[in-house]
């Protein structure tokens, strides 16, 4: 069966998927209960080390570091706060989660520049076609559920 021979990089791109796409509604429904949105991204905050910390435990990793990639990380971290912040601050403005999602998944295009400026990961051929016309179809669809 070719579902079988999937690539694993994009099986845990539909696992990684699944789970991101599950947080903003448990968001949703927590921030509808009365939570304050501040202790929950610190819970969150929470979850999320000890998810590392036991992956940790199980993968045996080699902790290289140096100044540079602790500052990247750190930024890295940092952003992702701050998008989660604005993600909130939506949602206690009304957001309505299915309209929400793909606006902020416009993220990909971000990811999808960066990468092609920084990276250097400009695709060959027909796959670069296939990736301006799936970035194109992003921005379409993320206006189609804001308006």
């Amino acid at each position: 069966m070719k579902w079988m021979a999937m690539e694993l990089w994009i099986i845990y791109g539909i696992l990684a998927s699944l789970s991101f796409g599950s947080i903003v509604v448990l968001n949703k429904i927590t921030l509808g209960k009365g939570m304050d949105p501040f202790l929950m991204l610190v819970l969150m905050a929470l979850g999320i080390l000890g998810v590392f910390a036991i992956a940790m435990l199980f993968t045996n990793p080699d902790l290289k570091a140096n100044p540079t990639t602790i500052g990247l990380s750190l930024l890295a971290g940092i952003l992702w706060g701050i998008g989660q912040l604005f993600v909130i601050f939506a949602l206690l403005n009304n957001a309505d989660v299915a309209r929400l999602t793909p606006i902020f998944n416009t993220n990909t295009l971000v990811a999808v520049a960066l990468g092609m400026i920084l990276l250097k990961e400009v695709p060959a051929g027909d796959v670069r076609l296939k990736v301006i016309v799936g970035a194109i179809l992003i921005v379409v669809g993320g206006i189609l559920v804001s308006g």
